[in-house]
């Protein structure tokens, strides 16, 4: 829904037809909307989160108030229930049942496009909290690997971000979230935000090869999520380099895409 939304805008701007986009956008905003104002909506975990920023973009787009009653409602159920850290920010990846940074994301990611829409101070220190949850799921510093495929890359852990306590390897996904810790930088005048935005869209691209694709799920520690494992400590330093899935692809597009628009330039 927000990379549809997202592609509305840059289409109209571009002076495309984007009716059918339009329609998609529609279809998905109303029946989450209605879902969401019902008075029963009682969501399981953080994850129904990442429906607040596209909520709030096609309030914008589509003139739609509902919308945004839909998102704010959202909003604050999150605020509610994780702003004391008594039931931590979770259930964002499909990998894990615990606490995570895609749930603590979910959030951040809402609570600020949720400010965007408003202006509501409120929903500000609610994303920097967010923010600051998320941020503890990324590596400061770089990792000494043993001999091995990332040894051999030279490759620096910092910038990147575990998925989870159950689910411990680093992975890419701080590409994704990257342009809104810079923006959220922006906002409150903090250099170290932005610093740190541009430190993890940067160094989430290491790996990526000659052909643009790069493997999933890092090995910085002795973990592994399942399968016959004879010797753990033999996992440690490698990466699974033939899963290119096309979220990789996708987000390192959408984030240097977010950058530019933010007038960041990533490439020094």
């Amino acid at each position: 829904m927000l990379n549809v939304a997202r592609a509305i805008q840059v289409g109209r701007r571009a002076g495309r037809n984007t009716s059918r986009w339009e329609a998609f956008l529609k279809k998905a905003s109303d029946f989450h909307a209605n879902r969401i104002l019902r008075d029963d909506w009682r969501p399981q975990s953080t994850a129904e989160g990442f429906f607040i920023a596209p909520l709030c973009l096609a309030a914008q787009l589509l003139k739609n108030d509902p919308y945004r009653q839909a998102a704010i409602k959202a909003a604050e159920h999150y605020a509610d229930r994780h702003l004391l850290m008594r039931e931590p920010y979770w259930g964002g990846t499909l990998d894990a049942r615990c606490e995570d940074k895609e749930g603590a994301y979910a959030a951040f990611q809402g609570f600020l496009a949720a400010y965007e829409l408003t202006g509501d101070l409120r929903f500000l220190v609610w994303a920097r909290h967010a923010c600051d949850v998320t941020l503890t799921y990324l590596v400061v510093w770089d990792i000494d690997l043993p001999a091995g495929r990332l040894r051999n890359h030279g490759f620096k852990t910092r910038g990147w971000t575990v998925v989870s306590p159950q689910n411990q390897h680093i992975d890419a996904y701080g590409v994704l979230i990257a342009p809104d810790v810079y923006r959220l930088g922006q906002i409150l005048d903090d250099d170290r935000l932005q610093q740190i935005g541009l430190l993890m869209f940067r160094s989430c691209g290491q790996l990526i090869d000659c052909y643009g694709s790069q493997g999933e799920q890092l090995q910085q520690t002795n973990y592994a999520q399942r399968g016959q494992i004879d010797d753990l400590f033999t996992v440690r330093g490698g990466y699974v380099e033939d899963w290119t899935v096309f979220w990789l692809t996708a987000h390192f597009l959408n984030a240097a895409a977010r950058f530019k628009e933010l007038g960041v330039p990533t490439g020094k």
